[in-house]
C-alpha cells in the first residue's frame, strides 16, 4: 500500500467507529452465498438458522435473530449442508429472502457503527428498496433511503443535510450495502475472496481426537 493510500485510507476512518465483519453472523452468510453452499448455523442458547443459498432462502425462529445476529462468530457452530440431508427444509415450504437476512445482520451489528469496507466519504446511490414493514430500521430510514434514491450523495454529507447523528446513516448504511442496495459511484469498493466453509462437524471431531492425546 503506498502513501497515497495509507493517507486516504486515514482520513477515510478518522473519527468514525468500525465493527469488523468477520467477527458476526455476516462472515459467515458471506461465505456461504459467495460459494452457493448450504449451511446451518446452530447456537447452544438461540437455536438454528438454516441458510440455503442454492434457493436464496433462510429459516429462523425470529424471536432469536437479532441475538443470531449480534453472536461472537466463535459461538455459532456451522454444519455445510449435502443436498440429502434430512435437515434441510421440505422443496415445498417458503423461506424468506436472503437479503432480508443480510439486511439484519448487519443492522443489528453494527449498533452505530460502520461496516468495515463502507467509509463516510463514499458516494452512495440506493438502486432499490428493501420491505421495511418486515426489517428493523431506524426512525428516520425513509428519509435517508429517499435522499440516496432520488440523489446519491455521501454519507457525511447526507448526515448534515437530514441532521441526524451520525450513528443513524452508519447503520442503514451498513445494512443496505450489507443486502446489496447500494452502488458506490466514487470508487470501486473492495471485494474479498471468500473460502467456502469446511464442514465443521468433522473439523470439531478432528480437533477433540488431537485434544484428548
Amino acid at each position: 500500500m503506498n502513501i497515497a493510500t495509507n493517507l486516504a485510507s486515514d482520513a477515510r476512518m478518522a473519527g468514525v467507529n468500525y465493527f469488523d465483519s468477520e467477527d458476526y453472523m455476516i462472515y459467515i452468510l458471506r461465505r456461504a452465498t459467495s460459494n452457493k453452499q448450504d449451511i446451518l448455523l446452530e447456537s447452544d442458547e438461540h437455536g438454528e438458522l438454516i441458510l440455503l443459498s442454492s434457493r436464496g432462502e433462510y429459516f429462523a425462529d425470529p424471536n432469536h435473530l437479532e441475538l443470531f445476529c449480534t453472536l461472537p462468530v466463535t459461538q455459532i457452530r456451522v454444519t455445510v449442508l449435502k443436498p440429502n440431508d434430512s435437515r434441510l427444509p421440505d422443496e415445498k415450504e417458503f423461506g424468506r429472502n436472503i437479503d432480508e437476512l443480510m439486511w439484519q445482520a448487519a443492522f443489528y451489528a453494527s449498533d452505530g457503527r460502520l461496516m468495515d469496507g463502507c467509509y463516510r466519504d463514499d458516494m452512495v446511490e440506493i438502486r432499490h428498496w428493501p420491505n421495511l414493514i418486515r426489517l428493523p430500521h431506524t426512525i428516520n430510514t425513509v428519509r435517508i433511503l429517499a435522499l440516496l434514491t432520488r440523489h446519491p450523495t455521501s454519507i457525511s454529507f447526507a448526515k448534515r443535510l437530514l441532521k441526524i447523528d451520525a450513528e443513524e446513516i452508519y447503520q442503514v448504511y451498513s445494512a443496505a450495502r450489507c443486502a446489496g442496495l447500494t452502488r458506490i459511484i466514487n470508487r470501486t469498493p473492495e471485494e474479498p475472496r471468500l473460502k467456502p466453509h469446511r464442514n465443521q462437524t468433522l473439523l470439531s471431531a478432528l480437533l477433540a481426537k488431537v485434544a484428548g492425546l
